[in-house]
């Protein structure tokens, strides 16, 4: 029985889905710059829940999306020279070949923030009509904090009050300020030519309302799983929510999931201090992407993880074990019987699965149960059994079988494609 904790409620709770189709919101990257290890965390983390999904049989609808308009990707396209349209086109491009690198299946759908600015414009007026939103003086309009008084509740943190009024896409993540936020921003010189003509005025949207629209169009007001990485919680997460209420008077979402942080050799990751790593950083260095995801999946979602060398080069072996215990099965004409130490790392694995996707405890499971094949010559029929739960394992963590083709079209059609 899957237990996933519920950032909302604080608990694990058991997984019980809305209807026949699961539907899963993940927030994706912001398309001005290539995504870090830190990101890869949380995506290959998001990859897991959706094989496991898929595993104990259900049928899932996955929302990926690609944020293309922000404040950030603005300042970034100037310094660079570029437009807005074609720095995103290049960085989605190459998270997506990051994407195929690692092994992670595409998802379903890959809206664009921009591709859904009518949506965005009709949740506005909405909020409006139902007296959630309303115009500032500088013509952009801002979501009413007071209006929901659950506000903070998926966050847990003591807020304070800020400025009456924050226009900027980012703020209060360290200092847990709350102010009303932009919905829409009014054009200023310095956006130049990113602005739509709309109903609510010349402007841009801000970066909270596209989660809101882009979930509504593709998985309905209401779905069943929202993931993210925990500096998503706040204040994104906690006004996607106020949004979403304001517009639909619901939360959108049951169970919400976050990934917590990735350090490196113990300190906060940052360019400054030169622990920053891209995933083409770390090929460059000879590590291979199987290891880099391994080490990645090597403690519960809900635990930091401290990212070293030493650890990627440790998971390599550990792969390379496996593979050798693989290689082995097919050369093996042996009369030992497997069915009970298969049985048993099956049961293991599926119960470190089942307790909020726990995937260090299933791969101490799958490393024991490698060490125990190794020592045996085992029958034909106990090949066939072994074989098959090394399948079952990669099936969930996608650590050893190549993507295949079927899996590369995917990923062309998706990079193609998103709306």
């Amino acid at each position: 029985m899957l237990k996933l904790f519920n950032t909302l409620t604080r608990k694990k709770e058991i997984f019980q889905p809305e209807g026949e189709v699961v539907g899963i919101y993940t927030c994706g990257p912001s398309v001005y710059q290539n995504a870090h290890i830190g990101n890869f965390r949380t995506f290959v983390f998001e990859d897991v829940l959706v094989r496991y999904l898929r595993f104990k049989g259900y049928k899932l609808r996955r929302v990926m999306n690609l944020t293309d308009i922000e404040d950030k990707a603005i300042d970034y396209a100037r310094k660079e020279g570029k437009s807005l349209s074609e720095l995103t086109r290049y960085y989605s491009k190459i998270f997506f070949e990051d994407m195929e690198t690692l092994e992670l299946l595409p998802a379903d759908v890959f809206p664009r923030a921009t591709g859904h600015v009518p949506e965005i414009v009709d949740i506005i007026k909405k909020m409006m009509e139902n007296g959630y939103a309303y115009r500032g003086k500088d013509g952009s309009i801002y979501y009413n904090i007071s209006m929901f008084k659950d506000y903070g509740k998926l966050s847990h943190l003591k807020l304070k009050k800020g400025k009456k009024k924050i226009k900027r896409d980012e703020w209060g993540e360290d200092t847990s300020i709350v102010s009303d936020f932009a919905l829409w921003k009014s054009y200023e010189k310095e956006d130049g030519d990113i602005f739509w003509e709309t109903e609510l005025g010349k402007g841009r949207p801000g970066w909270h309302i596209e989660c809101s629209a882009m979930s509504f169009r593709h998985l309905g007001k209401h779905f069943d799983i929202h993931v993210g990485g925990v500096d998503n919680i706040f204040p994104h997460h906690e006004n996607v929510i106020a949004q979403n209420f304001g517009a639909f008077g619901v939360n959108p979402s049951k169970y919400w999931l976050h990934c917590r942080h990735l350090i490196v050799d113990g300190k906060k990751m940052s360019k400054s201090a030169g622990n920053f790593y891209t995933l083409l950083d770390l090929l460059g260095k000879g590590y291979s992407p199987m290891a880099i995801k391994y080490l990645l999946l090597s403690m519960s979602y809900r635990r930091r993880l401290n990212f070293t060398f030493e650890g990627i080069q440790e998971a390599q072996e550990k792969i390379s074990s496996i593979y050798e215990a693989i290689n082995q099965m097919n050369l093996t004409d042996g009369t030992d019987d497997a069915e009970k130490i298969v049985t048993r790392a099956k049961n293991k694995f599926e119960n470190s699965m089942d307790d909020n996707l726990n995937t260090g405890k299933a791969l101490k499971t799958m490393e024991e149960f490698t060490d125990e094949v190794k020592m045996m010559n085992p029958d034909k029929g106990s090949v066939k059994k072994i074989l098959g739960l090394f399948s079952v394992f990669d099936s969930v963590l996608g650590l050893f079988t190549s993507a295949g083709s079927a899996s590369h079209v995917s990923w062309a059609e998706a990079a193609s494609k998103a709306p």
